[in-house]
């Protein structure tokens, strides 16, 4: 699903459209992408992360600890 996806935007961007998440204020904690609020997130110790897939916050939440200390 997330290559479909950046597969889409690369083509959106190449007919002159921009796609940029509606609110880039948080930044996914696994790559280091600005991702909107309204997409995934996950509490830790009263915390929000937010993430740009699913892939990223599965990798989160395997191993918290390793991307809190980023």
């Amino acid at each position: 699903m997330e290559n479909r996806i950046k597969s889409l935007i690369k083509k959106l961007s190449r007919l002159g459209f921009s796609v940029k998440p509606k609110n880039s204020d948080h930044v996914d904690p696994v790559c280091g992408m600005k991702v909107s609020s309204d997409l995934l997130k996950a509490d830790y110790q009263g915390e929000n992360y937010f993430f740009c897939s699913d892939h990223c916050k599965q990798q989160f939440e395997k191993d918290t600890e390793t991307y809190i200390l980023k």
